[in-house]
């Protein structure tokens, strides 16, 4: 019976501080190298960036949203993009060709998805500083004047190695110059 004890105990203790535990994933990558030359794009625009959220709940049902923000997209002349929504700046790269890309997390974002959506994230343990959405695009030279970009993202919560909950972004943003 003591050897028994021996085994059981932790066993019973791994299992609890597994089940315990968080864990999440994304797979947002970044695939361009920073342009030295970005002077065409470089300038303020202004524009709008809709987020389509979803929150796939195990048991507690789905959360769908579709908000719109004002955002400032600065775009400098060694290839650094800096997104500004709702007073957070979210900071990417542009490389010599105009294409671009900035990383988020859903904190960063947060003013796009709803509070009952952040609150299931919390709720499983999510960590809200991760960068898991993806805000990439193009810009146009001067003579045309705007930028756009496709968001993408996916979150996925775990415990004990079972997904608690899933969050699926997708969107667009679309600025012009002042």
């Amino acid at each position: 019976m003591a050897m028994f004890r021996k085994i059981l105990y932790p066993l019973c203790a791994t299992l609890l501080i597994a089940g315990c535990s968080s864990t999440t994933t994304s797979g947002v990558e970044v695939y361009l190298t920073r342009g030295d030359t970005t002077n065409v794009w470089a300038d303020i625009y202004t524009g709008t960036l809709t987020l389509h959220s979803s929150a796939n709940v195990v048991g507690g049902g789905t959360g769908e949203d579709v908000l719109t923000e004002s955002i400032t997209v600065e775009v400098t002349t060694d290839g650094y993009v800096h997104v500004t929504v709702q007073g957070a700046t979210i900071s990417g790269i542009m490389d010599n060709s105009g294409a671009w890309a900035v990383l988020a997390s859903i904190g960063e974002l947060s003013s796009l998805i709803s509070e009952k959506n952040i609150d299931r994230l919390d709720d499983a343990g999510c960590s809200m500083s991760k960068k898991v959405i993806k805000i990439e695009g193009s810009g146009t030279p001067h003579y045309l004047d705007t930028i756009s970009g496709e968001v993408s993202g996916q979150r996925k919560c775990k415990r004990a190695l079972l997904t608690i909950v899933t969050l699926s972004t997708s969107g667009t943003l679309l600025a012009q110059v002042n």
